[in-house]
């Protein structure tokens, strides 16, 4: 049970960490290995997502990717090389 985390962070701290969501977590709190904290179904979409980098091939999940602003977009990076040449790996 993942019930002490609602004590453990306050709720001005408790923001998604999916870089599709990022909005506040009221309820349906999860957390990753890293220690990052999720809804509980913006985590499972986050791992069920596959990226893979172009520049140094390495293939991660949604958990694992790096967002970088750059002129106020947001731009998916690579968490091992820093390359922003991903591409989605499709479920088959």
């Amino acid at each position: 049970s993942v019930r002490y985390l609602y004590r453990k962070v306050p709720q001005s701290k408790r923001i998604c960490s999916y870089y599709r969501c990022q909005k506040p977590i009221l309820r349906n709190i999860a957390q990753d290995k890293q220690g990052a904290i999720y809804h509980y179904g913006c985590l499972q979409s986050a791992l069920d997502e596959q990226w893979r980098c172009l520049n140094c091939w390495a293939v991660f999940n949604g958990t694992e990717v790096a967002v970088d602003m750059q002129f106020g977009k947001q731009v998916l990076t690579c968490p091992f090389c820093g390359s922003s040449n991903l591409k989605r790996v499709k479920n088959r």
